[in-house]
């Protein structure tokens, strides 16, 4: 997820949120319509109807794991899991790892390749401590926390239930998945919303099926959700649907963030390592990137979706909004500017496309921490909080 620690490392302050609701003042900026440049036909040449575009069926990235099913139902009489949290990358020896630093106990891990990485097995609740506060700042409402605590044990148990012992481990330890910090990451205030809601975990019911679901999470929404479906792939159920959620966070720093140029050289080089890294054929053998425009957009929250790329020789493929950012993020050479979100519009700048009107940080999928604490500090309790960023899901008992 993205921890809001930091959010604020260059304002105050990554891995994804309400009090008057209102609408979003949603960007409707029309894309401008790019074609490449043609030259006439000969009079003597016969012209041809052109080709219809091909349909390029876009699937779930490889770096984001296997598409799996968006409920699952919870085991009858379960009993408290344990959870394995890789603590460290790939390395050519065995980890040096302060095992005291950690509940439960560190198992080091031979992977096919030959190398080695640390993972941490222990308790659920005794995980969900050393995550919190790496996830909220310390001085944020226990209503807050508590919300974190059920958002967060729902993720994590979707991991374990969803990957099976057939994974090596069930989550990584950084925004990615949930950011941990052992022992040292713990805090009172960690600890009593843990306790507090010891065991509880989301659940929603689908026309096929009933249980809990991968409950998404990010630092800031900016004023409009995103879809799973829409954002990677995913599929799509009604608790987690692209909604306008209005400025229930706006003080959040990154709410509403400054114009960026990015360079089309730096999105060239991401899009093809985006598309190799994926097996995307149709992002790999794309040229240089010569514009990106906002192809779709969400009829709901006018939050872009889809953007359509084109190269100099006037070839276009499509890629999702938060694939395009994800890409840039993975940056093989790390120097390509970062949109914050996908949730922005764009026009041309010459050797650079310009973002602007950005709002949020993160994914923007379902529960806002900015949000959840501004719900806490109106007076709204756990329950009334996930209810809002969460609607249709119930809170249920998994041990």
């Amino acid at each position: 997820m993205t921890p809001l620690r930091h959010v604020l490392a260059g304002a105050v302050v990554l891995l994804a949120g309400v009090f008057v609701l209102s609408c979003q003042d949603t960007a409707t900026d029309a894309p401008p319509v790019i074609t490449p440049a043609t030259s006439p036909l000969p009079a003597t040449q016969k012209r041809t109807a052109p080709l219809p575009p091909s349909i390029i069926k876009m699937q779930k990235p490889k770096l984001l794991g296997p598409v799996i099913p968006a409920v699952i139902a919870l085991p009858a009489g379960m009993k408290e899991p344990m959870i394995r949290v890789r603590l460290t990358g790939e390395e050519s020896g065995i980890p040096s790892i302060q095992k005291s630093a950690y509940r439960g106990h560190i198992q080091n891990l031979k992977l096919p390749d030959g190398n080695w990485v640390a993972i941490n097995v222990l308790p659920m609740d005794s995980y969900l401590m050393g995550v919190l506060s790496k996830e909220l700042y310390g001085s944020w409402d226990p209503a807050a926390y508590r919300t974190q605590a059920i958002a967060a044990r729902t993720f994590a148990l979707f991991q374990i239930l969803s990957g099976g012992p057939s994974k090596p481990w069930d989550v990584n330890n950084d925004e990615s998945s949930q950011v941990y910090g052992g022992i040292a990451g713990e805090t009172a205030k960690s600890k009593a919303a843990v306790n507090a809601t010891r065991g509880m975990v989301l659940t929603t019911t689908t026309s096929t099926a009933s249980g809990i679901f991968c409950s998404f999470y990010s630092s800031c929404i900016g004023g409009a959700s995103q879809d799973p479906a829409e954002a990677w792939g995913d599929p799509a159920i009604a608790t987690l649907s692209a909604r306008k959620i209005g400025p229930v966070d706006s003080e959040c720093p990154k709410y509403a963030w400054p114009a960026m140029l990015i360079p089309k050289v730096d999105i060239t080089r991401c899009i093809k390592n985006w598309g190799e890294k994926n097996g995307f054929a149709y992002l790999q053998t794309l040229g240089s990137i010569q514009s990106v425009t906002i192809s779709k957009r969400n009829p709901t929250t006018g939050r872009p979706t889809e953007f359509k790329l084109i190269d100099t020789a006037g070839k276009s493929a499509p890629i999702r909004a938060e694939e395009f950012r994800l890409a840039l993020v993975y940056d093989p050479l790390a120097i390509a500017p970062k949109p914050f979100s996908s949730n922005f519009n764009i026009k041309d700048a010459g050797t650079s496309i310009e973002i602007y009107n950005g709002r949020g940080y993160g994914h923007g999928i379902g529960l806002s921490q900015w949000g959840a604490q501004a719900l806490a500090l109106k007076g709204w309790q756990t329950d009334k909080i996930l209810a809002f960023y969460y609607p249709g899901a119930h809170i249920q008992k998994a041990w």
